[in-house]
C-alpha cells in the first residue's frame, strides 16, 4: 500500500485492538497541547503514550490529565540528559527539584546525595500521576563512560523508590543516549549491554545522537543491525528521536517494537547545542508541513509553492483525507500538527497489519519504492524553483539508496523481530483493571 493511499484511510474514533500493535510515543513540545489534546477529544489518538518534560508538567496539566483519561501512558522524561551539560540546561531545567546551580557531574548521583536526587524524581512522577517515568540516565561518550555505571546503579535506585512508595505498577523506561560511533562499534555495543543485563526497566528508549530522519542508507542499516543485539536484553526496543521512513524502517524490519519523536518536530537526535554555552534565542523555528509521499517537512510557502505549480503536484501530494484535511491544501499548511499526526499513526497502523514475515518486504515494496516513484516525477517539475529542485534531487538520491540498502539487508537478514511494547490498556486488562 503506497503512502498516497495510506492518506485514504480513515482513522477509527477509537483505539482499536490490531495484530501485533507497533509502538508510537509522542514527545509534546512546548506548543503541542491544543493539536495532541484535539485528536484525544475526537477519539483520533492511535498513539501509547505522550512525553511530557519535566519543566512543562504544570503547564501541560491537562493534556496530562486527558492522556491519563483515555488511559494512555503519560511519561515524565526528568531532563537529566541536558541538565548534565553547558548548554543544555535550560533556566526551566534549573528549577527542577533535582537541578543544581550548575550542570550535574557524576558525582552528584552518588551516596546519599544522590539518592535524595534519584526519590526527588520519583516522587515528581507519582505527584503528578505519571504512570512511565524515564529513568534519569545521561548522554555517553562510549561504552565505558562513568556516566553507565551511575546511570544503571540509579535506576535501581528509582525502582526501589518507587516499590517502597506504592508505585509498582510505574514502569521504568531506560533513555540509552549514544554517538552514532557507538552503536555502530560491536565491542562498544557489547560493554554497555553487558553494563544493562538486570537493569530493572521496562524498555530501553534507544537515543542516537547525530541520526534523524534525514538518515543515509547506511546509517539506517547500520541502525537496524545494530540494534539486533540489544535483543539479548529481553525487553523492547524503542527508536527515540527517530522518523520519517528512517524510522519506519526500524519497525518493518522488526529492529525496534515502537518509536517515539515530537510533532513535527524531534525526529532527529543533535546534541551539539549542549556541549557550548546556551545562548539566548529568539522565536524556535515554524512548524513544517509533512509529505508522506516524498518523506519530507518543508516549510508551508514551500509546500504550497509545489502544490500550486501543477494540478499533476497537487493531485500527487496533497492530502486528500478528509477526516486529516477538509479542506486539502488549507488544512495541510495551516493545521500542520494534525496532518503531520494522522499520517504517523496511519503509517503505523498500515506497517503493523501486515504479517511479520511479510512486514520488510512490504515495506520496500509499499513505503519506500512508492516515495522514490513520487520523487522521481516532482523533480521533472520545471516550475520549480532551483534550490527546492536541488533538495527534491538531494532527497530522491537518499531514497534510491535507501530502497537499494533495505533490499539488501531483506535478503541477507535472518534475526528475530523485536519486543513490541504493552500499552497501557493491555497491562491493566492483565492486571484486571
Amino acid at each position: 500500500m503506497a503512502s498516497r493511499d495510506i492518506a485514504e484511510i480513515s482513522v477509527p474514533r477509537q483505539l482499536r485492538p490490531v495484530p501485533d500493535p507497533l509502538g508510537l510515543f509522542i514527545r509534546a513540545g512546548r506548543n503541542d497541547q491544543a493539536a495532541l489534546l484535539d485528536l484525544v477529544a475526537r477519539g483520533d489518538a492511535q498513539f501509547f503514550g505522550v512525553v511530557i518534560d519535566a519543566p512543562a508538567v504544570k503547564r501541560q496539566k491537562e493534556l496530562r490529565e486527558r492522556i491519563s483519561a483515555a488511559r494512555m501512558d503519560v511519561i515524565l522524561d526528568p531532563r537529566t540528559q541536558p541538565c548534565a551539560t553547558l548548554g543544555g540546561r535550560s533556566a526551566e531545567i534549573a528549577e527542577l527539584p533535582w537541578a543544581l546551580p550548575r550542570a550535574h557531574v557524576p558525582s552528584d548521583f552518588e551516596g546519599d546525595a544522590g539518592r535524595r536526587r534519584i526519590e526527588q524524581i520519583g516522587a515528581y512522577a507519582s505527584e503528578y500521576g505519571f504512570t512511565q517515568v524515564i529513568a534519569p540516565t545521561h548522554l555517553l561518550v562510549d561504552g565505558h563512560d562513568p556516566w553507565l555505571e551511575i546511570d544503571v546503579e540509579a535506576t535501581k535506585q528509582l525502582r526501589s523508590y518507587l516499590n517502597r512508595s506504592g508505585h509498582r505498577e510505574m514502569q521504568i523506561l531506560y533513555s540509552l543516549a549514544i554517538p552514532y560511533s557507538v552503536l555502530r562499534d560491536d565491542s562498544e555495543r557489547d560493554a554497555i549491554i553487558d553494563a544493562l543485563k538486570g537493569v530493572p526497566a521496562d524498555a530501553i528508549w534507544l537515543r542516537v545522537d547525530g541520526l534523524g530522519r534525514d538518515a543515509t542508507a547506511n546509517a539506517v542499516r547500520n541502525y537496524i543491525q545494530g540494534t539486533a543485539d540489544f535483543q539479548r536484553l529481553e525487553l523492547p526496543i524503542i527508536a527515540d528521536g527517530l522518523g520519517g521512513l528512517a524510522g519506519l524502517s526500524q519497525l518493518a524490519f522488526g529492529a525496534v517494537g515502537g518509536i517515539a519523536h515530537g510533532v513535527t518536530f524531534g525526529e532527529r537526535v543533535d546534541t551539539s547545542s549542549w556541549k557550548r554555552p546556551r545562548t539566548q534565542g529568539g522565536f524556535g523555528p515554524s512548524r513544517g508541513v509533512y509529505l508522506p509521499d516524498l518523506d519530507l517537512m518543508l516549510e508551508p510557502a514551500v509546500v504550497r509553492q509545489i502544490l500550486d505549480s501543477s494540478t499533476r503536484a497537487k493531485s500527487l501530494l496533497g492530502c486528500r483525507d478528509t477526516r486529516c484535511c477538509p479542506r486539502g491544501l488549507v488544512d495541510m499548511t495551516e493545521d500542520p500538527a494534525r496532518h503531520f499526526l494522522v499520517q504517523r499513526m496511519k503509517q503505523l497502523a498500515a506497517i503493523g497489519r501486515v504479517p511479520r514475515a511479510q512486514r520488510a518486504s512490504a515495506f520496500v515494496e509499499e513505503f519506500v519504492r512508492p516515495a522514490s516513484d513520487s520523487l522521481v516525477q516532482a523533480t521533472n517539475w520545471k516550475s520549480l524553483d532551483q534550490d527546492l529542485l536541488k533538495k527534491l534531487n538531494r532527497q530522491r538520491r537518499r531514497i534510491d539508496a535507501l530502497r537499494i540498502a533495505l533490499i539488501e539487508d531483506l535478503q541477507a537478514s535472518t534475526r528475530q523481530p523485536a519486543q513490541v511494547p504493552k500499552t497501557r490498556r493491555a497491562r491493566d486488562h492483565r492486571a484486571g483493571i
